[in-house]
């Protein structure tokens, strides 16, 4: 039985998942706190949706154990599927259906009865702004449209955890952002987000745990932050200078503690493992008393893009 006591929406020990002789996740071990909104993240062929398709039942590991919402996925499936909901990347609801007839549709397989139905079809429609469509076939939706409908039918019987697999592929700016904050409004509201995504700004603005995934390894894991320390990627401090020669670099370099100093034309690159909260000042007074005038003046955080392509390394991928 279920262990309603535990802090884990997901616990997975070594699962592994083989295609004949191709390893598509590859003895994948990691837990998932209830509530969190936790990240896959990974190029093309990492193993994301394999994962996702393996805790959401629709295929088995071929070797290890997980539980989901507490419950065995290989001994207790039905389990799982009524604690769970999906988003899946593509539109797999009915086109010639309004939203009110897709949702009421899917509340008959679910079996729940009628009056609960109508009334999370009126809550849920409202809540990814549909309800003024409620009667519209949903064939003629635009993307954004589509992928709010999935979600609410992802949550029509009232899941734990919300799977959602690359649901802004293909979707305008304006309908990404407006789908990121919904699932980080719902993600306040208790549900377990699980979100697989190769976008790394994405990641970056929502995900408050993430697991980088590479050739079904999991490769890195942890907050945004610790992803950039454990990498060891530094500040960039970019300055373009009138002037400066070797003996100022040098200089340059001891007042911020940088771990490297490059130049090119007047432009000035430091690199700064720690940035300390003074930083700014000391070389804005340093540069001021040796008469060297500043044009440009920028500090950059690390990125996760630099973190990814330390970890996954530079090839291209299908």
């Amino acid at each position: 039985m279920a262990n309603p006591q535990s802090p884990y929406a997901i616990e997975c020990m070594g699962i592994t998942r083989k295609f004949g002789s191709f390893t598509a996740v590859d003895n994948l071990t990691l837990r998932v706190k209830k509530g969190e909104l936790f990240g896959f993240l990974g190029p093309n062929g990492a193993g994301k949706t394999t994962t996702i398709n393996m805790l959401t039942t629709l295929i088995r590991p071929t070797e290890g154990k997980a539980l989901v919402a507490g419950f065995d996925l290989a001994e207790q499936g039905a389990l799982v599927r009524s604690r769970i909901g999906v988003v899946p990347q593509s539109f797999a609801l009915f086109e010639e259906l309004t939203p009110i007839e897709n949702l009421w549709y899917l509340g008959e397989l679910y079996e729940m009865d009628r009056q609960t139905v109508a009334k999370r079809t009126e809550e849920l429609l409202k809540i990814v702004t549909l309800y003024d469509k409620k009667d519209v076939q949903s064939g003629t939706f635009s993307g954004g449209m589509k992928q709010r409908l999935s979600v609410a039918a992802g949550l029509l019987h009232s899941p734990q955890i919300l799977f959602m697999d690359e649901p802004t592929t293909g979707l305008d700016p304006q309908s990404r952002i407006a789908l990121r904050e919904l699932t980080q409004q719902l993600n306040q509201t208790g549900i377990t987000v699980i979100y697989t995504t190769h976008d790394m700004d994405e990641a970056d603005k929502i995900c408050q745990r993430i697991a980088i995934m590479d050739h079904g390894k999991l490769k890195a894991l942890g907050t945004s932050k610790e992803l950039k320390e454990y990498a060891g990627h530094s500040h960039k401090i970019i300055l373009e200078l009138d002037h400066h020669d070797g003996k100022l670099l040098e200089e340059l370099k001891k007042l911020t503690d940088a771990i490297s100093v490059t130049s090119e034309g007047k432009m000035v690159e430091l690199r700064v493992k720690k940035l300390r909260h003074d930083v700014v000042h000391k070389l804005t007074d340093y540069l001021y008393r040796h008469d060297v005038e500043v044009g440009e003046f920028n500090i950059s955080e690390p990125t996760l893009e630099e973190v990814f392509i330390t970890v996954t390394k530079k090839e291209l991928r299908d």
